[in-house]
């Protein structure tokens, strides 16, 4: 039987997406065996997440300011706006260097949090004097990610100041993350968007 402290941090572990117990213990006893100094740069580093704040438009984790380097960047396409699931999305997409409108995360919480960070878009979008071109849908090929795509796609159908709602072209196998596609099926899933 583990000590107490030792069991409880392997739970706290456990509950971090795709990591089993297992894994949990080997990162609290690879934690046990580290000098005392860099446990303690660890702890202050998760720590500062709790000052980590989100961009006032897109919903992406920021450091500072009011909003992200994206949303400030006045070169970006500000008639089309890509809706992904998390903060890493971004990232996969930037990649490819072939998308240069703004995002907005709807993240991975609980359904009621989604809906209201959705409502939030729509009413930003019917406040706003502009015409958007485009909706893109990017979420992940899983069930929820599908779940979603789908509400989306109803939620802005009908909305006056959407020219289009499109998704991603399905190069994407199903129950597939955007976080781990290579670049070139990302590339043609924005191509092939319908």
């Amino acid at each position: 039987m583990l000590p107490r402290p030792i069991q409880n941090l392997i739970d706290e572990f456990a509950k971090l997406p795709s990591v089993g117990p297992r894994q949990a213990a080997r990162f609290v006893f690879y934690l046990l065996n580290q000098p005392k100094e860099e446990i303690e740069k660890f702890a202050k580093k998760l720590f500062v997440l709790k000052k980590i704040k989100y961009c006032a438009f897109c919903n992406q984790a920021i450091e500072i300011n009011h909003l992200c380097n994206i949303c400030k960047d006045k070169s970006r396409n500000r008639n089309t706006i890509c809706i992904v699931e998390k903060d890493t999305d971004i990232e996969s997409l930037e990649k490819t260097k072939r998308y240069n409108g703004l995002y907005y995360v709807i993240g991975t919480e609980d359904e009621n949090k989604q809906l209201a960070r959705l409502k939030n878009l729509i009413e930003k979008i019917k406040k706003s004097s502009k015409q958007l071109e485009e909706i893109i849908i990017a979420t992940d090929a899983t069930t929820e990610g599908e779940t979603i795509a789908l509400y989306i796609a109803k939620a802005f159908k009908n909305l006056p100041a959407v020219g289009r709602v499109t998704r991603l072209g399905r190069g994407l196998s199903t129950g597939s993350e955007l976080e781990y596609m290579d670049e070139d099926t990302l590339i043609n899933a924005l191509l092939s968007r319908k």
